[in-house]
């Protein structure tokens, strides 16, 4: 039997609705704060995906490269923040300040795990054109929003600047700062000892790794550099969901300023930044930007752990059974005029008997049922079956219609 590749999944009509019901929660908000939609290939020039101020060293390793029949180097976009900054950069005419969104898959070569794939749904928005901290404050609180509205309660924002422990760790002596970086971003998922040993592998001496781990176990004095973005975010009524962190930097390259995460029960579930030139790197004029990614295959799990779906688990919302084939025209009549009308409605199309008919209406936890024989038609007067309870009306189709709406 064939199965999906390792780190991918099927997602089940159970999983859709899911994923549906989340995406239409979160693209609301997006609409909400006046963020525009946006959508860019599946796929990218490797030139693109690779540039060094890009995601980096590590991501690039994780990224899905392949040649098409011209011998053309792709690869399988990593993010949605890379291919809308080549948008920008070839496009100065698009009005700026710049609010986008994006929601689809992204795909990485990464160690599947719990909560990890290597294909996943991302949801994210930007905000090109404005160096004020008050869109990095804004892109903060359109996540937070989202997923208050999903029902999220316990959750921490995490806030760094990359400016601020970059200038502690070139103090130390350390000539690239990015490597640390890519080894810092590992804590969370990997421990400090995994970290520790690659900080090795880059030859930093132990002495300088004692203090890269001293600072960043170190609660952070104030920060110019923050200040002003937790300002605004109290300005939004965000504050003591608020924790600075010398330990958060993100691992991708393009990030040059402030860094957040958002995380719940010790997992992440969404992240963002600052990354003022990357726009620049891919020939554009200089735009500073901001944006802030949701996990959204993180945040479906999460929400099935916690309970927080409330949305109804059935195909249809009324079958519509026939007694007899005679009656089969009838019923696909009923059908239509149900959904003109704008009841989710099914029939059988597969020939079965009464029974059998209502042995799948169970089966898929359709709640109601019509049945439809020559008496029905008849006296006008259709048997509306509660396949919850049991119980049974005998009402005309304008009432059921009512009744179901």
């Amino acid at each position: 039997m064939f199965q999906p590749p390792k780190g991918t999944r099927d997602l089940l009509p159970t999983d859709m609705r899911k994923l549906n019901y989340l995406v239409s929660v979160i693209e609301r908000v997006f609409n909400n704060y006046g963020y525009e939609p946006l959508d860019s290939p599946a796929f990218e020039d490797w030139e693109l995906l690779s540039a060094k101020s890009a995601g980096g060293e590590e991501l690039k390793k994780e990224t899905y490269y392949f040649k098409d029949k011209s011998d053309r180097e792709l690869g399988l976009r990593y993010d949605f923040t890379v291919p809308t900054a080549r948008i920008v950069a070839s496009d100065p005419s698009i009005p700026k300040p710049f609010k986008r969104y994006s929601i689809g898959k992204v795909w990485r070569y990464d160690q599947p795990q719990a909560g990890r794939y290597r294909e996943f749904w991302q949801a994210d928005v930007d905000i090109y054109g404005t160096l004020l901290p008050v869109a990095d404050a804004e892109v903060i609180v359109v996540a937070v929003d989202c997923l208050r509205k999903l029902g999220f309660k316990d959750f921490k924002v995490r806030l760094n600047d990359r400016r601020v422990i970059e200038r502690k760790i070139v103090n130390l002596g350390i000539k690239n700062p990015l490597e640390v970086f890519r080894c810092l971003d590992k804590l969370e998922k990997m421990g400090e000892e995994c970290v520790i040993k690659e900080l090795r592998e880059k030859e930093i001496d132990t002495g300088k790794i004692e203090k890269i781990m001293k600072l960043v176990r170190s609660k952070p004095e104030e920060m110019d550099e923050l200040e002003s973005l937790v300002r605004e975010l109290k300005k939004f009524g965000i504050s003591k969901e608020i924790v600075v962190d010398f330990s958060l930097v993100r691992g991708f390259d393009y990030y040059t300023g402030a860094v957040f995460e958002i995380s719940t029960g010790g997992l992440s579930i969404a992240g963002g930044g600052r990354y003022d030139g990357l726009v620049e790197t891919y020939g554009g004029k200089p735009t500073p930007a901001v944006g802030i990614s949701l996990g959204v295959s993180r945040i479906i799990d999460e929400m099935e752990k916690k309970k927080l779906f409330k949305i109804e688990d059935y195909p249809a919302r009324v079958f519509v059974c026939a007694v007899k084939e005679e009656v089969n025209a009838e019923v696909v009549k009923i059908v239509q005029e149900l959904r003109g009308n704008g009841v989710s409605a099914d029939f059988d199309t597969a020939g079965r008997n009464l029974r059998k008919q209502l042995d799948y209406v169970n089966a898929k936890n359709i709640p109601f049922a019509i049945i439809v024989g020559p008496e029905e038609l008849k006296t006008k007067k259709l048997v509306l079956r509660d396949m919850k309870s049991g119980k049974e009306k005998k009402l005309g189709l304008e009432k059921i219609v009512k009744e179901l709406q």
